[in-house]
């Protein structure tokens, strides 16, 4: 029993624990779940909206680069020339003042790079206006140049997948997805082993229902369902009813705990007759019932108790029983009935086993009768109850 409770009080904080680990671990997977989300969507959309700006500003610095070595060779007039250096300035202009424009701020540095290549491209907007006249074409050509391979090594580091900020998001995700792997199986255990928990619970439940509170064997509510249930299935079976001797003299000289203490020692016995033939079920009080399965080959003699079954009962009652700090010579009245050969129902069964064990009783107790249907009950004019309740 201090073992029982010992496991029981394990299992209930082990359960505490799971009811907190587990809505732990579930918001955890969420917000793993979350994240990881939220880090892909920035590196898809990134990738694809921020690489694509960048791609129209180089695209449209190298055409300016191209008009203004034109210009250079005499293949294109000014007009031509500033208009696309109109271009690239307004190119410019959108990535870097445009609030439209998103998640180029993921990349850190990426708008004062550009912010700074462009104010070097606007610092030399004077001298190409003024090269009608100057025609001092090769600096400039040179410091554009120069800007425009600075601009596309800054931004090959920055956007390609294996280094830069883009990088460092796509490991991140991978550790998360990791992260979230390890909790979704974490949570699948501490789920695995709550149902676990859960199950040996209610088995626990269930055998603290069909189980006697004080002697352990099975209780009146385990009996009633098992003899039901063989009724339905037609099973044969002998009903063993167990009245012990003076148990209330027991109880009154020496006291309820002695009377309970002897109830224990005789359920201790008679749970060594528990097989697949025997069950022994203690129906209340000093009431104990044995019910003896019948296989095919035995019912043609089930007229009469196996003697192997009277023998064992012979041996539980044979020897004295130690309560109440002595050796007590213990009796049991003793009736049987039989199903079908005898009885048609459960509550006949009941009814004749009483009645054989009243007959012992008469007779000086300390007995096993068989019912005889030639004998009269006194009780023949009452209603035909069960008197298992």
């Amino acid at each position: 029993m201090v073992q029982s409770s010992l496991m029981t009080t394990k299992q209930k904080l082990m359960k505490r624990v799971l009811y907190v680990i587990t809505p732990i671990l579930m918001f955890s997977t969420l917000s793993a779940v979350s994240y990881l989300k939220n880090n892909s969507e920035i590196v898809s959309k990134s990738q694809n909206e921020a690489i694509w700006f960048v791609l129209q500003l180089t695209k449209e610095y190298s055409e300016f680069i191209f008009q203004l070595q034109n210009y250079q060779f005499g293949q294109s007039d000014h007009n031509d020339m500033m208009i696309q250096y109109e271009i690239l300035w307004s190119r410019f202009n959108t990535i870097v003042n445009n609030s439209q424009v998103m998640h180029l701020d993921q990349f850190k540095g990426t708008l004062d790079e550009i912010n700074l290549h462009f104010t070097k491209v606007k610092s030399l907007e004077n001298m190409l206006l003024e090269l009608p006249s100057t025609q001092n074409v090769k600096p400039l050509l040179v410091s554009f140049r120069d800007d425009y391979e600075d601009l596309i090594i800054f931004l090959n580091f920055k956007f390609r997948l294996s280094s830069g900020d883009l990088g460092d998001r796509i490991q991140a995700i991978t550790e998360t997805e990791m992260i979230i792997r390890y909790l979704i199986i974490t949570t699948l255990l501490m789920g695995g082993l709550m149902a676990f928990l859960l199950l040996r619970e209610s088995r626990s439940h269930h055998k603290l229902a069909m189980n006697d509170g004080l002697t352990g064997i099975y209780n009146r509510l385990w009996l009633n369902q098992k003899l039901y249930a063989l009724e339905r299935l037609n099973q044969s079976f002998t009903f063993y009813l167990i009245d012990l001797d003076g148990f209330k003299p027991i109880n009154d000289t020496l006291g309820h705990h002695a009377g309970d203490e002897l109830l224990k020692k005789v359920a201790h016995r008679l749970s060594h007759l528990d097989s697949d033939t025997y069950h022994v079920a203690r129906m209340g009080g000093d009431e104990f019932a044995i019910i003896e399965l019948c296989s095919p080959s035995t019912n043609s003699q089930a007229n009469h108790p196996h003697s192997d079954i009277t023998d064992l009962l012979t041996e539980v009652f044979a020897q004295p029983f130690m309560f109440a700090g002595a050796l007590h010579q213990i009796s049991a009245s003793i009736g049987v009935s039989q199903f079908p050969k005898q009885a048609k129902s459960i509550s006949a069964v009941l009814k004749q086993a009483d009645f054989a064990m009243y007959e012992v009783k008469q007779c000086g107790k300390d007995g096993l009768r068989h019912f005889s249907c030639r004998s009269k009950a006194p009780f023949d004019t009452q209603e035909d109850q069960p008197i298992i309740g």
